[in-house]
């Protein structure tokens, strides 16, 4: 997945993509300038290697360090050649005593070795998405009749014994427990306790399709069980994308009766249900709901996260400020995000301050994008859905999709904010905010010509992180981007740009829903 920035550090490479022939990728080469006719013809199993070349280079070279870099067995993270087994059940007899496995297959495909993993007693971390629902029920029935886990399918982070599987922040140990159904939710909540003191003890992935009506939550609910019993965990939250009314209710159902500890529930974008206990803590976003752990948790928690969260009356100022900046002409909101559930927290905040926005991944069918690679009006786009990433690597990893997208909305005059989220930890870009600042700063410039645009962007990492919070903050703010503690903010503010004051009069009603 990493193939094409490898490609593009070679010396004599002006620019490079590596992916297979997807209509989605075959788009990108063409607005790269990267498409050549034998690629036009490529299909969606066919790998597209297509390199620009500097002069003074022979392409010949080149295309022969590339071919070494295809070629070459992958390597492990302290620079030793990863070993390669061809079965699971060689890797079962090489790793005596594993007791965790990642799989990582087309989703057709990942049903068997799942199951075989799982009745040679192997916990999973099924990174696949698309795997079959019948088939995810009967993998997570078995592991639950075992005692086992099935975290996914779709599962993109956990944390476990501090370490990151999948997309993962470097957070301090600590005594909260996660479970969740949204991987850049883990990811948003770790690294916010990070910030206020407090830490993980452990974060469980299970997958966007857990919370669906056909698994009913099965695997959040052995995960409950089992952060109950972990005699390292104080305290639990849980993260959702608004599952439907029938599983929040087993799900709390099942809280209610057997869990012990304070719960923190963040089901994104919903009221606190009918029948809440009151042991339980609801909140609608992810910053609210790490303020309300914050306040629970007593000490100095809550005063570091007052510290880095700015009132209403801060916020409102800025937003009249940047208003201010902007030309008259000068009216929508473009998302343009690397996490899903990012994604989704800013859809359903701006569904409560300026009414349902366009997306690919809309919040009702009515405000589908006809074409996922044209914005219209007030639009936010996943650029991690399955429409952008079939055959290609996600946008935390590859940021050329996400910079093209960048020019694109900023050539749009009635474009007043273009809004980031960058997303850094263990699977990511090496320096996903860096590989932004030239996309930024060109769109800045270009729009200065008339009356100016914005560009936002909310960092979601840590200083212990391989890219370093602080430098990765200042190298955006230095392109020229506005930054924020938390998405739930940047989006706020974004609404207000937009929506002037009828937006910032809806905010200031629901402020202690979506802040307190």
């Amino acid at each position: 997945m990493r193939l094409s920035e490898d490609v593009k550090k070679l010396e004599g490479v002006d620019d490079a993509v590596v992916s297979m022939g997807t209509d989605t990728n075959r788009r990108l080469l063409q607005d790269l300038g990267l498409l050549g006719n034998v690629s036009k013809s490529a299909g969606d199993g066919d790998l597209i290697i297509a390199v620009r070349v500097r002069g003074g280079f022979a392409v010949t070279d080149v295309m022969a360090k590339v071919e070494q870099l295809v070629m070459a067995p992958p390597v492990s993270s302290e620079g030793t050649r990863t070993r390669i087994l061809h079965s699971v059940g060689s890797a079962v007899e090489a790793m005596e005593g594993a007791n965790l496995a990642v799989v990582s297959l087309p989703g057709k495909q990942a049903f068997e070795p799942t199951m075989e993993l799982l009745r040679n007693g192997i916990n999973v971390h099924l990174f696949s998405d698309h795997v079959p629902q019948e088939q995810e029920l009967k993998l997570k029935r078995y592991a639950s009749s075992k005692g086992l886990l099935v975290m996914g399918p779709g599962a993109g982070t956990s944390i476990i014994n501090g370490v990151g599987i999948g997309f993962a922040n470097s957070v301090r140990r600590g005594d909260v427990g996660i479970v969740a159904s949204a991987g850049t939710g883990i990811q948003e909540v770790s690294i916010m306790l990070d910030r206020v003191g407090l830490g993980v003890s452990a974060a469980l992935g299970v997958g966007g399709t857990d919370v669906s009506e056909q698994v009913g939550g099965l695997m959040m609910k052995d995960c409950l069980g089992l952060l109950e019993k972990d005699g390292g965990t104080r305290m639990i939250m849980i993260i959702a994308k608004t599952p439907k009314a029938k599983v929040i209710r087993e799900v709390m159902d099942y809280v209610n009766r057997e869990t012990s500890k304070p719960v923190v529930a963040c089901f994104l974008g919903l009221d606190p249900p009918k029948f809440a206990d009151t042991r339980v803590t609801y909140a609608k976003t992810l910053h609210s709901a790490v303020h309300r752990a914050a306040r629970a948790s007593g000490g100095d928690a809550e005063n570091e996260f007052n510290s880095i969260s700015p009132s209403f009356d801060q916020l409102s100022r800025a937003a009249k400020a940047l208003r201010a900046r902007l030309g008259p002409e000068r009216e929508f909101v473009r998302g343009l995000y690397s996490g899903g559930t990012l994604a989704h927290e800013t859809l359903l905040i701006f569904r409560e301050l300026i009414g349902e926005v366009y997306s690919n991944t809309p919040l009702s069918d009515r405000y589908a994008l006809e074409d996922p690679n044209r914005s219209r009006g007030n639009s936010v786009v996943d650029l991690g859905d399955e429409s952008f990433t079939a055959g290609r690597a996600h946008p935390m990893i590859d940021p050329t999709l996400r910079k093209l997208r960048i020019a694109q909305e900023a050539r749009d005059p009635a474009v007043a904010l273009v809004l980031l989220d960058v997303v850094l930890g263990y699977g990511s870009s090496d320096d996903p905010g860096g590989a932004l600042t030239g996309a930024i700063g060109d769109a800045l410039r270009g729009a200065r010509k008339g009356k100016g645009l914005a560009v936002m962007a909310h960092v979601c990492g840590t200083e212990t992180d391989p890219q370093s919070l602080k430098a990765q903050s200042e190298k955006l703010s230095g392109a020229g981007a506005l930054l924020f503690p938390s998405n739930a903010l940047l989006s706020a503010e974004a609404a207000m740009v937009v929506g002037g004051e009828t937006a910032s009069t809806r905010l200031k009603q629901k402020w202690s829903d979506f802040f307190g």
